[in-house]
């Protein structure tokens, strides 16, 4: 078999992975447009930012790991088109295959602002991003985050650890919208408040300000904040145009069936690209975290070699913000009813918030918690447990709930 993997992130790098172990006699293409090995892309808002993580310890794997017989990397490239069984890439290059996979992730959202192209304005996703913001922490006083969610919490989190004065401007109510309901989302800002971040919310921006360089924010209600750094972090937008242009499904990413292939047959999506049915919520979606990356990208390896294993996941998120460590799974928002596990205070915060639909566990979000007892909650939710007359047992940390699968 010849493949094609289309992208160097999470879920192109475990594909590729994922096929030298079960198929380690096929050859295999991986294009990508970044011009290093595949790397990991969390550290980039927290300990490679903060140089906590040395460079080398980003990647994945050695040089050397790429050098095998069945194996060519084209790095700096993209794919320009699939057809049936062949790709071309920019420079013209044809490359065939019996079997693609197509993840091109994302990219950073772009709002179009006044002053946005001035030195010291970023997005952040890849590496020569990060390395560009870690050049300016030195000199900067002032940071200026535009969009509350997971990249702009995390990179605040990581400047004022750094000495550097964080205000955070959201558009919506509350920070962290897509997936936390207000009384966590409160908890959160309150906690990074006592840490010193400033937040902006309902507020929108109308102007990013200076001479050659960013110097201030101007906000949409008049208001003017001083910045030596500004980080626009509103989101990405999936890469779909290479399916769009090769007639592949798309619909708010690439459409995937059960088994992440494509409306053409043989090209598989994996990752952040890939808009997915999730059995659990009985809907599709598009998830844009590292848990599902990495397990679409084994998944379509799989079926790509002949496996006919379908998706069954309970998509997960984390975040690591000061001394925070955050994991959430399943469905945050379309509950009933919430219990809280655990102490939901900011001197000491250990808890978790079980949120509940019709009488089964439908997501949570836990802080500070033994990942013994959220594989716990990942198996209620998957498998739908009924635990309407023992909903109480979810707030006894004296129990242990391994006995609501048993019982």
């Amino acid at each position: 078999m010849e493949y094609l993997i289309i992208g160097s992130g999470i879920a192109g790098y475990n594909a590729l992975k994922e096929l030298i172990n079960v198929d380690p006699n096929s050859k295999i293409t991986l294009v990508s447009n970044d011009k290093y090995y595949p790397y990991d892309r969390p550290p980039l808002s927290k300990y490679y930012l903060r140089g906590e993580m040395g460079r080398d310890k980003l990647f994945f794997e050695s040089e050397s790991f790429y050098k095998r017989e069945n194996l060519k990397v084209v790095l700096g490239k993209s794919v320009e088109s699939i057809g049936k069984n062949e790709a071309v890439l920019d420079d013209g290059t044809a490359v065939r295959f019996d079997k693609a996979l197509i993840a091109t992730g994302g990219r950073p959202r772009k709002l179009g602002l006044p002053g946005e192209g001035l030195k010291g304005v970023h997005y952040l996703r890849t590496l020569d991003d990060c390395d560009s913001i870690k050049a300016e922490i030195s000199k900067g006083k002032e940071a200026v985050i535009i969009g509350g969610g997971f990249i702009g919490m995390e990179v605040a989190s990581s400047l004022t650890m750094l000495g550097v004065k964080a205000r955070v401007i959201e558009v919506k109510p509350y920070i962290w919208n897509t997936f936390v309901d207000e009384k966590v989302s409160k908890f959160i800002q309150q906690y990074f408040e006592k840490k010193g971040v400033e937040f902006l919310l309902n507020e929108g921006v109308k102007e990013i300000q200076g001479e050659g360089r960013v110097s201030n924010v101007l906000t949409n209600s008049g208001k003017r904040l001083g910045a030596d750094i500004v980080l626009i972090a509103v989101g990405i937008v999936p890469n779909v145009e290479l399916a769009q242009k090769s007639g592949i499904s798309v619909n708010n990413g690439i459409v995937v069936d059960e088994r992440l292939e494509t409306s053409m047959g043989g090209v598989y999506a994996a990752g952040d690209v890939a808009n997915i049915y999730d059995p659990v919520e009985g809907r599709r979606k598009r998830i844009e975290h590292w848990n599902n990356a990495d397990y679409t990208g084994k998944l379509a390896a799989r079926n790509m070699a002949g496996k006919n294993e379908v998706y069954n996941f309970v998509s997960s998120v984390w975040s690591d913000i000061f001394d925070l460590h955050i994991e959430s799974a399943g469905d945050t928002a379309g509950y009933d009813e919430y219990v809280i596990r655990g102490k939901f205070n900011l001197d000491n915060p250990s808890f978790n918030v079980i949120y509940l639909k019709g009488g089964t566990v439908k997501g949570y979000l836990a802080v500070n918690r033994d990942f013994s007892e959220l594989e716990v909650l990942n198996k209620l939710i998957e498998k739908k447990v009924e635990i309407s007359g023992m909903k109480d047992k979810l707030t006894d940390e004296g129990y242990d709930l391994k006995g609501l699968i048993k019982e």
